[in-house]
């Protein structure tokens, strides 16, 4: 081989090595608990193809990043506020500018956590029990840490309908709502009490035969938006969940019901719970509260922190 052709060959193969390398999905490996349940301790991560062009698009609220702490250590963490809002933690809930944020189905269920709580379930019926829930975790035992009382939580369900078109009804404090389904149709149902609002949403279910891998509990495939999202009804006692409860007809089999409840967001302590956002900062937080060190401890970080928005799992 010539010279110059190994010269030519030398620098085809650097091209080609250079291309991989910006083309290919940066991979990570989640350590702690800061994303949990929806990462856990060595998961995987990765960015979406060409990563260094995933640095482009402006962060948007509930995307996950890899972040730069302020200690240099690379982070997953999820955006919470955006540059000129003012944030606050409330009650568990993320208000910006006054107004407490909904999230839509798609990030519930990603941040959920399931309840063990037993449902009370009777023939075609199913209902949360009337009972405190604690913002306690099943995959954090050793977290040592004063538990405080939830009030976001709901059902999740999935429907197989008969050979006629069916009804199902849905109890959200005093609201009551009825949905018409299709005959022959798998359903998935999402209801509950969710950022001060009650929420639902149905959906006809084209998954594989168990679409609920998530380790929230709640199906991989759910739509963007809420169907129904209104001001919670019938708040009653703080420490206890509003009326939650779900009916079907006799021409409707249950294949599955479970319940959640939502990420509740806590102070750090002596640190902030309010934030006004200047340009050109990002307030980020995780999804286990009381296991994250984000922006409560460090405060917002400015938009040359962030290097990689995680692809969608």
């Amino acid at each position: 081989m010539t010279a110059r052709r190994a010269a030519v060959v030398l620098a085809v193969a650097l091209a080609a090595a250079t291309l991989v390398v910006c083309v290919r999905p940066r991979r990570f490996i989640v350590d702690g608990l800061s994303m949990a349940p929806g990462l856990m301790p060595g998961d995987v991560v990765a960015s979406g193809w060409l990563p260094l062009a995933g640095r482009l698009p402006v962060p948007r609220r509930f995307d996950r990043w890899i972040v730069v702490a302020p200690d240099g250590e690379a982070a997953v963490k999820r955006v919470a506020g955006l540059p000129g809002e003012w944030v606050t933690i409330r009650e568990g809930d993320l208000v910006v500018d006054g107004e407490t944020v909904l999230k839509p189905p798609a990030v519930l269920a990603e941040m959920a956590v399931p309840l063990t709580v037993p449902l009370e379930a009777e023939g075609r019926q199913a209902r949360l029990p009337d009972d405190e829930v604690l913002d306690d975790a099943p995959f954090a035992t050793e977290v040592n840490r004063p538990l405080e009382a939830v009030c976001d939580a709901g059902l999740v369900a999935l429907l197989q309908t008969g050979s006629a078109a069916a009804r199902v009804r849905v109890v959200l404090g005093a609201a009551t709502l009825t949905w018409r389904l299709p005959a022959r149709a798998r359903i998935g149902m999402l209801a509950g009490h969710l950022d001060g609002r009650d929420v639902a949403v149905a959906w006809v279910d084209r998954g594989a035969a168990d679409s609920t891998g998530l380790r929230s509990g709640l199906p991989a495939r759910v739509p963007e938006s809420w169907s129904f999202a209104e001001p919670r009804h019938g708040e009653g006692d703080a420490a206890t969940i509003p009326r939650c409860e779900l009916e079907v007809d006799d021409t409707t089999r249950v294949e599955r019901v479970a319940a959640w409840r939502d990420v509740h967001y806590r102070a750090a302590s002596d640190a902030a719970i309010s934030w006004r956002l200047e340009a050109p900062a990002f307030l980020v937080l995780g999804d286990f509260p009381t296991g994250s060190i984000d922006s409560r401890q460090w405060g917002p970080l400015p938009r040359a922190s962030f290097r990689h928005r995680l692809a969608a799992p």
